[in-house]
């Protein structure tokens, strides 16, 4: 692993932590974590089974803020915590070599607060990506910055013989993409397990407020407006890639405190289809098919469920395509993401949006809730 690129995540891990701490009222805990990775990367695609020539390995480095029901949402997931990870992995071949990524993420506990679920999102670094000539055989990582996703459930014990230190150990999953931002983008998908220590760094903590939560006031539908961007290709190596936008327009209900459904439509205008459009019409003229005047606008219907945690939501959606006149992937869709609500009214998003398996887009949008 580079040594420069090592000590440069660790400022900007560092500058993470000292935002937290800087700006968040004291009524909480902190903690530091390290944890060493050791995994496998899963067969998921005939394109990198050359890539996977041996274990991976790697360590992550955590800060941790502990709530204690200050804020109504916190006593409502039963005190949750949330911090940022600095994740470094030597991907076990010297064609996908180092990934380094920074994560924002939250942890959720069960079992008289025994066993965690962390899950974060962030951005990572790809030390060796796909070079035409340097490195052709990556099809994992096509650009050099692409998106991480993290999940580790962990059994943890804190504070041995009522020291600030601590154990946990337990398994993960680590996913590279960048969303079809740049081809190549088959991806890895990495599993394994983790065991690390913690350290306290208060020695009092204050107790967990039990307040009743109080009754949820029920809502009237209400109407949301989006309009979303990114860039992306449509698959084949050394094209570029192009901007795509989305207008979106759907009615949403909250069922209760932690949940609401959605329902709306949306117009697709990707340059990426119209350059597929193109594409084909040229390099397979003489097998028929698409002509090259074919319309690169879509349409689609999707439903809904948006998971309320805070100004924080959790969004997954199921789409179809009502108007679909080129052949492109699959007619229906999915994406998963995250919002987060500026005001009241006003959020923003990040979501990926894929056809099963096969990613689309990165979408990055701005929103009106009426």
């Amino acid at each position: 692993m580079s040594k420069l690129h090592l000590w440069i995540f660790l400022i900007l891990f560092l500058a993470v932590i000292q935002t937290g701490f800087s700006q968040v009222e004291k009524n909480h805990t902190d903690a530091f974590q390290i944890n060493s990775l050791s995994g496998y990367i899963l067969d998921h695609s005939p394109n990198i089974i050359q890539l996977i020539q041996g274990p991976t390995q790697g360590f992550m480095a955590s800060w941790e803020r502990q709530t204690y029901g200050k804020n109504e949402w916190e006593r409502a997931y039963n005190y949750p915590s949330f911090g940022a990870s600095f994740i470094a992995q030597d991907m076990g071949s010297p064609e996908l070599g180092s990934v380094y990524s920074i994560h924002a993420d939250y942890r959720f506990f069960f079992l008289k607060r025994q066993v965690s679920l962390q899950v974060g999102t962030g951005l990572a670094y790809v030390e060796n990506p796909f070079h035409p000539e340097d490195n052709p055989k990556n099809y994992a990582y096509g650009s050099t910055i692409t998106g991480s996703f993290y999940a580790g459930l962990h059994y943890r014990k804190d504070q041995i013989f009522n020291t600030p230190l601590g154990v946990q150990v337990g398994a993960f999953l680590m996913h590279y993409s960048n969303g079809k931002t740049k081809s190549p983008n088959t991806s890895t998908n990495n599993y394994g397990i983790q065991f690390g220590i913690n350290y306290q760094l208060e020695e009092e903590f204050p107790e967990f407020k039990t307040e009743q939560l109080a009754d949820f006031k029920a809502e009237n539908i209400k109407f949301n407006f989006m309009f979303s961007s990114g860039m992306n290709d449509f698959g084949v190596i050394g094209l570029d890639n192009n901007p795509f936008y989305v207008f979106t327009a759907y009615a949403g209900k909250r069922l209760n405190r932690k949940s609401s459904f959605h329902l709306g439509t949306e117009l697709f205008l990707s340059h990426s289809l119209k350059q597929y459009i193109n594409y084909r019409s040229i390099a397979y003229a003489n097998e028929g098919g698409i002509t090259g005047d074919e319309d690169w606008k879509r349409v689609g219907l999707f439903a809904g469920h948006e998971l309320f945690i805070g100004k924080l939501s959790l969004i997954t959606q199921v789409g179809y395509y009502i108007y679909y006149p080129v052949k492109y992937n699959k007619q229906y869709y999915t994406r998963v993401g995250l919002k987060r609500y500026l005001t009241d009214k006003i959020f923003v998003s990040i979501m990926l949006k894929t056809h099963l398996a096969k990613a689309e887009a990165m979408e990055y949008g701005i929103g009106i809730r009426l």
